[in-house]
């Protein structure tokens, strides 16, 4: 059997541009490289986990054609926890609306979620957000501090299959 490939919601560079936009409007500032990069870590996690708990229950039949994946992009075990190296890379604190980034009903469905749990995630500190990535088991099998390089892919699947195993 052919497995369909899954495609995620969102570019994550216009993700992180919108969580820059979020988190600069609450507190009046950008949001910090590390902070971006778990949040983003945390989002994907928690909305994978969302739409695979729905998809194994009979009342979640409405959300059967959303992609667990948030995004594309994969994450990587680095010191700090899970970080995107293309938002490492090429984000400069640039940002983009609501209206710019949810332009469709998918996507603003999903910018609910997105800018509620953001919200919530906004107000631990950056290290905080750390401690909680490296209690991750994702991240954790991933990460040898021994390596020379930190770069090792964390698969997207397990990421969800941990978060869905905490709800």
């Amino acid at each position: 059997m052919i497995q369909k490939e899954v495609k995620g919601i969102f570019d994550v560079l216009e993700l992180a541009r919108y969580l820059n936009f979020l988190h600069n409007s609450i507190y009046n500032k950008n949001i910090s490289p590390l902070k971006l990069q778990k949040v983003l870590f945390f989002l994907f996690g928690e909305w994978g986990a969302f739409i695979k708990n729905a998809s194994n229950s009979n009342d979640g039949k409405e959300l059967v054609n959303y992609s667990k994946y948030l995004f594309d992009s994969e994450f990587e075990a680095w010191v700090y926890g899970p970080v995107i190296n293309e938002v490492y890379k090429y984000f400069n604190n640039e940002k983009i609306s609501e209206e710019e980034i949810f332009n469709t009903e998918e996507k603003k469905y999903v910018g609910h979620f997105v800018k509620d749990l953001c919200i919530e995630l906004f107000e631990l500190s950056d290290f905080r957000l750390v401690e909680l990535s490296h209690q991750k088991n994702c991240w954790k099998k991933n990460f040898d501090i021994d390596e020379l390089f930190h770069n090792k892919v964390i698969d997207k699947d397990e990421i969800i299959d941990e978060f869905v195993r905490e709800i």
